[in-house]
């Protein structure tokens, strides 16, 4: 049994997002038209929706056999008999016949004991496993294009700190340049100087590149073409970075919504079946056939209602010896149903681990968030400080150039830090298996 609510220290819990979807509250109409781009375009989505199609026409197929089977037929014969050695009146030693039937075939396999009907039923909860199945893929790939479009969002905050740190290494590049050639500083500053200035401007290369990367891999989710240039309308909605409340879902309702774990649930189902089916076919099966016809000489007689017959056969048949195929398939089944359940609880533990450390982990990230922001801003105030005092001549240009470029840094992380916060919020509502958009009625 799940206990009634999660171990981790949480303050904020809401039961439902049904209404709205997490896109909503996590990235408003831009990321919902990403998911919704997603579901549409992306080119594996089509591949498992026609497996989901096979696997439900398997169920109608053994469905059928729960009915009678019926077919017409037509045929017909011509045949000589040699008659040497019997003395007829007319002396003729050989006849020609013809023979014309038709008639309705119809065959019952009768299910006296369910076996059928269980054959159905578990290929029916099979065909239920695999539409969870594609409903987790379609979560999945909505939190994939979310992390995709936050990647983006962070690698663009990234390159323009980079590119503003570049600028701003430049400008004291050439600050430094100058009094050196006053005579105001030694070469040693002229030389820090133009080390930092060329590393700021080769990161901020390397954090192109990477929001080129970036850009490929969510048109691909996408469906597009994987360019690294980003649908104009797209670009125009790339901002800040949200920071929405959380909404989580208690224990007993994670069992019940998470798609993989359903999924679990319907292959233990149908492997109980296919043991019912496994200790059925021990029982005897009764079959018949038959069904009406006509049979005559003549071809234009098979409608003459004077040439109608009709037949009906049945057979009632029961294993006896078959070298112990029966029993071990029976025992192949309970082994295989075991399995599905112990799965099953497996499935679920993981789902419970993977809650509780998404949510713990949400506590401790939002309390690095509030650090890194306090060290971003102490460390920009302190940069600030220490250029002055080096432009008074108080203050080593190492000095000076490093509380920069720690500046920079910290804000970097101060990024990074708030993606994996989003990153860690939206594994978290994969793990809960709430839906990114509202549910149609």
């Amino acid at each position: 049994s799940s206990p009634p609510h999660w171990e981790s220290n949480t303050t904020f819990f809401e039961s439902n997002l049904s209404a709205s979807g997490w896109a909503c509250t996590l990235g408003g109409v831009p990321l919902e038209r990403l998911i919704e781009q997603a579901w549409t375009n992306n080119p594996d989505l089509p591949i498992s929706a026609e497996r989901l199609i096979a696997k439900g026409e398997q169920a109608t197929i053994l469905g059928a056999q729960l009915l009678p089977s019926a077919r017409a037929e037509v045929t017909g014969s011509r045949s000589k008999r040699n008659l040497i050695g019997f003395n007829l009146p007319n002396g003729s030693t050989s006849f020609t016949s013809n023979s014309f039937t038709s008639g309705l075939n119809i065959s019952w396999e009768l299910d006296l004991w369910g076996k059928l009907a269980d054959k159905r039923d578990s290929a029916l909860r099979a065909f239920e496993a695999d539409s969870l199945e594609y409903k987790s893929l379609r979560l999945s790939l909505a939190g994939q294009t979310a992390k995709a479009w936050y990647d983006l969002i962070e690698g663009t905050q990234q390159l323009n700190l980079a590119r503003k740190s570049a600028q701003s290494f430049i400008q004291n590049q050439t600050f430094v340049e100058e009094r050196y050639e006053k005579g105001l500083t030694n070469g040693l500053d002229k030389n820090l100087a133009q080390a930092i200035s060329a590393s700021a401007q080769a990161q901020s290369l390397a954090l192109a590149g990477q929001l080129e990367s970036d850009t490929r891999r969510l048109n691909f989710l996408l469906g597009k073409y994987p360019s690294s240039n980003l649908d104009q309308n797209l670009s125009k909605e790339i901002g800040e970075f949200p920071d929405p409340q959380i909404f989580i879902s208690t224990p007993s309702q994670t069992l019940t919504k998470r798609p993989d774990l359903l999924a679990v649930e319907k292959k233990a189902l149908s492997a109980g079946l296919d043991l019912r089916v496994a200790r059925k076919n021990f029982f005897p099966s009764l079959a018949l056939t038959g069904g009406p016809g006509s049979r005559s000489d003549e071809f234009e007689n098979l409608l003459d209602q004077n040439f109608q017959t009709w037949g009906i056969n049945g057979s009632f048949t029961q294993p006896i010896f078959n070298g112990g195929r029966l029993r071990a398939a029976h025992r192949q089944a309970k082994a295989i149903q075991a399995a599905a359940w112990g799965q099953y609880r497996s499935t679920a533990l993981r789902a419970f681990i993977e809650v509780e450390d998404l949510l713990a982990a949400e506590t401790r990230l939002a309390d690095q968030e509030k650090l890194i922001e306090l060290a971003a801003q102490s460390s920009e105030q302190a940069a600030e400080l220490s250029w002055e005092r080096y432009q008074r001549g108080v203050e080593a240009i190492f000095n000076a150039l490093e509380n920069q470029r720690r500046a920079f840094d910290a804000r970097s992380r101060a990024f990074t830090i708030r993606k994996q916060r989003l990153h860690n919020r939206i594994d978290l509502y994969l793990a809960l298996g709430l839906s990114p958009l509202a549910e149609k009625s």
